[in-house]
């Protein structure tokens, strides 16, 4: 092997970028198969040493399970509980994007958690680097670089400086930002527009933002506010407790009665107000999606029955059939439907418009099936696993909930929330006359979490001036939490070292393809780098002249939603993807049909791909490198 220089500083970092990023979304990917979670590794596994989702078990037990109240959760909890639910929800087999030719709100969401959650697993890898800012510098919050700065510095002094305390206390004396240093109302303001971005491209441009309101809507409007209200206002903590679960958990059925009597055993017990909510909810999109299928079925030109039966019984069939059936329609260009009827006994020429139907009906059985299956896990299965999950974070966070709720009035704070619910709803809408509608843009979001920031504000100051206990615990958790992103100690084992090393074990040819990819993926991380500080400059300085936020999470996100595989929408024809005009239009339709989306898919193509640099192909360094580095993370 010809000696090549190594990899520089950039390279490296840009490296652990592809792979993070791709190693991160796998994890997330892989928990559809039933088997996933029997390799995860502790808290689930104990005598598992190397996990097959290195990533999020390095999270889970760096960050989550210490968390003050989740660290002490009983281990039927995670054991039993949350392991079972999610494998008989990969059991489920829950439908695929690729064979609805939509993302759905599951893959919007999945991949949103993935683009989000590869930052502090990146830091947790590697660590920050210390460069300790100036303590004696002062940030405007109007000022944007000011504000850009200000998150640099402050993740330097929260992990190497004494930021941490110095919150704790000021918030314990004043919930007025204004009181508190000019370094974090600058960082306040950065968090603010970033989240603010987030909603607006979660709800407003995102193809599912309309479901994912409407969703929020129904959930909102069924939640029993009052009665959770006046149930917080007793004074003793564990009747406090009690009356909440009552309203929220309690089952009151004679099944119930029996089990509990021993009369019975395994009975359906019926449903608690959580569970009604999420099938209620879930059961709304389910009737209308039947009512699009059965208007099919009706329809005798539509489709022709045998199709309908043979798509009906595909759908019954096993996992390993629906992927040979993906397998078959990717390797020779041809629409799922195609395959499933090529693979029948039937021999049905379809024209193209009843293919298109036959799409449709696919993707509605599809979704109605979905439904169904989540209702079954989630609120039907005895022994009712969401329950007594829900009854185990309750009791463990049984401590934490007195010491608040000595602290706070928790009946205001419940009331504070569901005014910002309400108002997010209602701005969430497009505003303008009648055809000069306009959706709500990044600013109107900021504004509101301007709004309503001084009820969390208040919050805070609070339990952090009278849950002295309480504050105690978060405080040593945050301590810890930010240790963990220290560089110190991570330089000689970490895994970008790993990578460097086995980069200097590839073939010439290799390095050369690498480095080649990664001198295009550095500048695509500054340009993205630099067009979301553009944003957050327009956000700030309020010129309306950005479509959409800052962050580079989002051009991540999008990323991974564009390059999902979707099935070829003709018979015979190219594969499409996430980002695909036609996928995209789909998606933006709601479950009776319609359009529902407050901005067209041409509108909102034209404002995010103007301004939103390219992703480069970066698949050689991936193909030669990244099982490498799932083993370097699993400790190989």
């Amino acid at each position: 092997m010809a000696e090549t220089a190594g990899l520089t500083p950039s390279q490296s970092n840009a490296l652990l970028d592809i792979l993070t990023h791709r190693e991160t979304y796998g994890e997330i990917e892989d928990f559809k198969y039933p088997d996933a979670v029997y390799h995860y590794g502790p808290p689930f596994q104990d005598n598992v040493s190397n996990s097959q989702a290195p990533i999020l078990q390095t999270l889970l037990s760096k960050f989550v399970l210490k968390l003050p109240g989740f660290r002490d959760v009983s281990p039927d909890f995670w054991k039993v509980r949350v392991q079972d639910l999610i494998q008989e929800l990969a059991q489920a087999e829950l439908s695929e994007s690729y064979d609805k030719g939509v993302l759905g709100v599951r893959k919007t969401l999945a991949t949103a958690v993935s683009a989000l959650i590869e930052y502090p697993a990146r830091g947790c890898l590697e660590g920050i680097e210390k460069e300790l800012p100036d303590k004696s510098k002062k940030y405007d919050t109007s000022n944007p670089d000011d504000v850009l700065q200000s998150w640099r510095d402050t993740l330097q002094l929260l992990v190497y400086g004494d930021l941490v305390d110095e919150l704790f206390e000021k918030a314990a004396e004043t919930d007025d930002l204004s009181k508190h240093p000019s370094l974090v109302q600058a960082m306040h303001e950065f968090v603010v527009v970033n989240i603010a971005s987030l909603m607006h491209y979660t709800l407003v441009l995102s193809p599912e933002g309309p479901t994912l309101l409407r969703m929020i809507q129904s959930v909102h409007n069924l939640l029993p506010y009052m009665a959770i209200r006046q149930a917080l206002k007793i004074g003793n903590v564990a009747t406090m407790l009690s009356a909440v679960m009552r309203v929220v958990l309690a089952k009151a059925s004679m099944s119930s009665m029996t089990n509990w009597m021993g009369l019975t055993s395994g009975a359906d017990e019926g449903m608690n107000l959580l569970q009604q909510i999420i099938s209620q909810v879930l059961g709304w999109d389910k009737r209308e999606m039947r009512k699009r299928a059965e208007k099919i079925e009706k329809d005798k030109d539509a489709l022709p029955k045998p199709v309908r039966e043979e798509i009906k019984d595909w759908l019954q069939r096993s996992r390993e059939e629906h992927e040979e059936c993906r397998k078959r329609s990717k390797e020779q260009d041809m629409s799922i439907v195609a395959v499933i009827m090529a693979m029948s006994s039937h021999s049905v020429e379809l024209s193209d418009a009843q293919h298109a139907t036959a799409l449709e009906y696919l993707a509605l059985s599809l979704g109605v099936r979905d439904r169904q299956e989540i209702v079954k896990v989630l609120c039907r299965r005895n022994p009712d696993h969401l329950t007594s999950a829900v009854r185990d974070g309750v009791d463990a966070y049984t401590p934490m909930i007195r010491n608040v709720h000595q602290a706070v009035n928790l009946s205001d704070t419940v009331w504070d929330f569901e005014q910002f619910l309400t108002d997010m709803l209602k701005m969430s809408k497009p505003s303008g006359g009648k055809g000069q509608e306009k959706p709500p843009s990044v600013e109107d979001y900021v504004d509101l979490l301007h709004r309503h920031q001084q009820s969390c504000h208040k919050f805070l100051h609070q339990v952090a001036k009278n849950g002295k206990e309480v504050t105690g615990w978060w405080r040593d958790y945050v301590h810890m939490a930010t240790a963990q992103f220290k560089r110190e100690g991570k330089a000689n084992g970490g895994a970008q070292n790993a990578m460097e090393k086995a980069f200097a074990q590839l073939p010439e040819d290799d390095q050369k393809a690498v480095k080649d990819e990664l001198a295009v993926y550095e500048k695509y991380l500054d340009d993205l780098h630099a067009a979301s500080a553009t944003r957050i400059s327009a956000v700030i300085k309020r010129t309306h002249s950005t479509p959409y936020g800052p962050g580079a999470y989002l051009a991540r996100w999008q990323h991974l939603m564009d390059t999902t595989v979707i099935t070829p929408a003709k018979q015979k024809g190219p594969l499409r993807y996430g980002g695909s005009k036609s996928v995209k239009e789909e998606g933006r339709k709601d479950v009776d049909g319609n359009e529902a989306g407050f901005m067209t898919e041409q509108q909102v193509a034209k404002a995010v791909d103007e301004k939103t640099p390219d992703a480069p192909d970066v698949q050689r360094t991936l193909g030669l490198l990244g099982s490498r580095f799932r083993e370097v993370l699993a400790g190989g």
